[in-house]
């Protein structure tokens, strides 16, 4: 490859490219050697001609080096086709941000040695910085020394755009991670597998969307036998790549070493000796890595299932085509694309029927869930995998995906998604805003959340919990989804390196109708999943939540573990928890406060202040994350931020009133069904207390058979209620008005021989619209009082009437849902018992079904 030929290598998520095909860094260090006279360190030119033709036979194409180098050098790299990856020096060892001298010698520094080779085809990129020591980065401050070091990598982008610029860190400072950077680094010498590979998928996560590859490793021979390099240097390659790693760079090249001011003649980390004779390392990556490529290399799968992959789309034509072009080319022996149509009206159709091999089926427009459903029933493979029609694969998700899967004992794995660059500043702004799709992880490879445009599932686990609730027409359905995989006792995976590229939405109305749909799932999920959601309605994730910005001046501040004296071997950095206060000051309920005490304060001067205060957490929060945010440095502007704090801002406003307003709409049953009444048999009627019912059955039918016509019969009807889900201190909540919702609790006596001695006790509950109304309500009959001379008993007339409805309208429900309980006892066959503590005479029992999801997971087996 000659220097013509040679193109600028491009980071692209978690993987550098070289045109349209993965680079896989194949790299070692070399040098420093000793100075020449002309203060060079890498060594004669006739050395490195050698060096350089013989790295090339072992496959490498990457040499990272310790100084900036001749020009000659660049020219034989680039002639050979080797990359150059150039750490840039500086006294690193001392106090260097205390002098403004200091810090802007370093600055001229970098700027004159990225000058100097600004350009040219054999650069790979820059290390402004390497492995600042954990006392000194402690001392400086870990803000402060992030800061300088994204200072030096602005100066050098600058001088030369087309290069790739990062810092080399290693694990006592895995907290110093720039964010402007293009790529992660990292020195890591582990010698146990098992540890180094779990090591590797914490950084996979630690480093988000970017390229993750290893500065150094190696081992030394006079203190192992070359036996042992080779071999901690095989699995080494194949970690690295089973991780999915962009790729790594190998401590060293030869034996011979030149550092401090002198020779190194105790340690030998080379693959070669300082004769340049291979040792037995070299031929193990020479056979690991290949000869004269770039391509990532690939282990061989364990198992590779036959995998469906299926494909929904609603009016999605826009983006289908690329969707489809992408799934075409994976990088995977055994799968089938499935399309389901939930009845567009665009052109999928037509951008389907340019896809002969996929599998089209076209239904009636039911939501994504029903649609998803529909796939699994057409798909033959073992495996479902599921992704959307406004994503691209990368050719590497399945072989990524499937890899993580087989590995253990999963029921399911999912994989980041990540914007495409954005094509206008609008779509880069939507892209850097809060609430797009995200997963959430609780370690570095078990998920509690992963996003359904990239999930697969074994067709076993899928059966098992049901497949997909339809109610989940637009989102929350992989929420719902993988909330059940997990209560039924199984986990789910993550793969970071199984990436799809996820359109985010092109203009501001398309981003605010998603977080509109988003409320509405919450919402519906709220209905389900009662533990998983705080007092606001929003979720609450046991995990850690990916993709949100990595340090914030306000709110969620990261926790860093510095060891005794700042001395840890691994200081490792962990995410501060989601941010209750931070959610509290941006949610809907505190800004509906702020627009309350604004209007108090009208009539209350005093309080007048308090309404500013409020705004200004809010704001504070918003400008937080604007603060953060990562936009694509080419739409990186002054509007575009601004625009991002007030998508800040927006966003869970919209999500708030949208959570509340499905909320209310399902949260109470239609009137006419609460008016309904129920036309009981005489021997089923009960003129007893509302609050209890008691029933006997001597055939052992205990609360189970109760319930399961209690389900029935709510369903029957058109109630709405939530059910148990195992956090509760109710079997079964009913939504009745605006104002009351029942709370109802069964337990069972059993009395032997199948006699049993079933109670429901009615509690009633207020709904958070009747607080609401009466907490205003209170704070103006206060406010009344207070500035009237002498007591006014009319509005405190008006008040108690006004509770007094509230007392009718909690009996009525009561009444109506004692109804629901005497029937659904009849149906059972349970008598209903009398006050003096007899059952009412025996009579023909109706044949039974019981709800499945009546049951308790606890109970005995019962009849069908």
């Amino acid at each position: 490859m000659t220097q013509n030929e040679t193109s600028r290598i491009r980071p692209r998520a978690k993987f550098f490219f070289d045109g349209d095909k993965k680079f896989f860094v194949k790299g070692v260090t070399y040098g420093p050697f000793k100075p020449d006279a002309d203060g060079n360190y890498v060594g004669r030119p006739e050395q490195v001609d050698a060096d350089l033709a013989l790295m090339r036979d072992a496959g490498l194409n990457v040499v990272r080096i310790y100084h900036s180098p001749p020009r000659w050098f660049l020219e034989r790299c680039a002639a050979t086709g080797m990359r150059v990856l150039v750490t840039l020096p500086w006294e690193k060892h001392i106090e260097f941000l205390r002098e403004r001298s200091t810090r802007k010698q370093i600055a001229e520094n970098v700027r004159a040695s990225v000058k100097t080779h600004a350009g040219h085809p054999a650069i790979f990129g820059y290390l402004v910085g390497n492995e600042i020591s954990s006392t000194m980065a402690r001392w400086l401050g870990t803000r402060r020394v992030i800061e300088f070091v994204e200072e030096l990598i602005q100066i050098g982008r600058a001088i030369d755009p087309g290069a790739l610029f990062s810092y080399a860190t290693y694990p006592p400072t895995e907290y110093l991670l720039p964010q402007n950077s293009d790529f992660s680094c990292f020195n890591v010498y582990l010698h146990n597998q098992r540890d180094f590979e779990g090591y590797l998928l914490r950084l996979q996560n630690l480093t988000g969307e970017q390229p993750l590859i290893l500065g150094e490793f190696g081992m030394d021979t006079i203190r192992h036998s070359q036996e042992e390099q080779a071999e901690i240097l095989g699995w080494h390659i194949d970690s690295v790549v089973k991780c999915g790693l962009a790729g790594t760079i190998l401590f060293t090249w030869t034996d011979e070493w030149f550092t401090g001011g002198q020779e190194i003649t105790d340690w030998a980390f080379g693959l070669v000796t300082r004769e340049r004779k291979p040792k037995k390392a070299f031929y193990t990556i020479q056979e690991k890595l290949g000869a004269n490529n770039s391509t990532s290399p690939h282990l061989p799968l364990p198992k590779t299932p036959f995998v469906s992959v299926i494909v929904c789309s609603y009016n999605g034509g826009h983006t289908l085509a690329a969707c489809l072009d992408s799934l075409g080319k994976l990088n995977y022996p055994a799968y089938e694309v499935i399309l389901v149509d939930d009845g567009s009206t665009d052109d999928t159709a037509y951008v389907a029927a340019q896809f002969p091999w996929v599998r089209y089926i076209h239904q009636t427009n039911h939501g994504l869930s029903y649609a998803r459903n529909a796939g699994a029933a057409a798909a033959k493979g073992e495996v479902l995998a599921y992704t959307d029609s406004d994503c691209m694969a990368d050719v590497d998700w399945l072989y990524y995906l499937i890899g993580t899967l087989v590995s253990g004992d999963y029921a399911g794995v999912g994989g980041p998604n990540i914007t495409p660059p954005a094509q206008t500043w609008i779509q880069a702004c939507v892209a850097a805003a809060p609430g797009g799709p995200n997963h959430v992880l609780l370690t570095d490879i078990v998920a509690e959340h992963i996003p359904g445009c990239n999930m697969a599932f074994y067709r076993w686990a899928f059966e098992a919990v049901g497949g997909f609730d339809p109610e989940y027409r637009k989102a929350g359905d992989d929420v719902d989804f993988c909330w059940r995989i997990q209560q039924a006792g199984w986990v789910i995976s993550f793969s970071p390196t199984a990436i799809v590229w996820h359109y985010r939405r092109f203009t501001l109305r398309a981003f605010l109708k998603q977080q509109d749909g988003y409320g509405e799932a919450e919402s519906l999920l709220r209905f389900k999943h009662l533990i998983f959601f705080g007092p606001t309605g929003t979720a609450k994730w046991r995990g850690q939540i990916y993709g949100a910005t990595r340090f914030s001046w306000f709110v969620n501040r990261q926790i860093i573990y510095h060891g005794i004296f700042g001395e840890g071997f691994f200081q490792s950095i962990y995410p501060a928890p989601q941010s209750e206060v931070a959610a509290y000051l941006s949610s809907i309920e505190w800004f509906a406060l702020t627009i309350f005490l604004f209007g108090l304060g009208i009539f209350l001067p005093g309080l007048r202040i308090v309404p500013y205060l409020m705004l200004g957490g809010t704001f504070c929060v918003a400008l937080s994350y604007m603060v953060r945010a990562r936009i694509e440095p080419k739409f990186d502007t002054v509007h575009a931020r601004l625009l991002v704090m007030i998508l800040a801002f927006v966003q869970p406003l919209v999500r708030g009133f949208s959570r509340y307003f499905t909320w209310f709409r399902f949260k109470r049953t239609p009137a006419n069904v609460i008016r309904k009444h129920e036309h009981l048999p005489e021997l089923a009627r009960s003129r007893g207390s509302l609050s209890r019912r008691v029933f006997w059955s001597e055939e052992g039918k205990d609360r189970h058979y109760f319930l399961g016509e209690m389900f029935r019969l709510l369903d029957e009807e058109g109630w709405r209620y939530s059910t148990d889900s195992g956090w509760n201190d109710w079997d079964i909540q009913i939504y009745g008005n605006f104002w009351w919702s029942i709370a109802l609790q069964t337990v069972t006596e059993y009395h032997g021989a199948g006699k049993c001695l079933t109670r429901v006790r009615l509690r009633n509950r207020m709904v958070i619209t009747m607080i609401i109304f009466n907490l205003v309500a209170i704070s103006l009959l206060i406010y009344h009082q207070v500035n009237v001379s002498r007591v006014d008993f009319w509005p405190i007339v008006f008040y108690l009437a006004f509770l007094g409805f509230l007392g009718t309208r909690a009996r009525a429900l009561k009444s109506r849902v004692a109804e629901l309980v005497d029937l659904a006892a009849f149906r059972a066959g349970l008598q209903r018992v009398l006050r003096k503590g007899k059952p009412v005479a025996p009579r023909p029992e109706p044949e039974l079904e019981v709800a499945v999801n009546a049951t308790d997971p606890a109970s005995p087996q019962l009849p069908g």
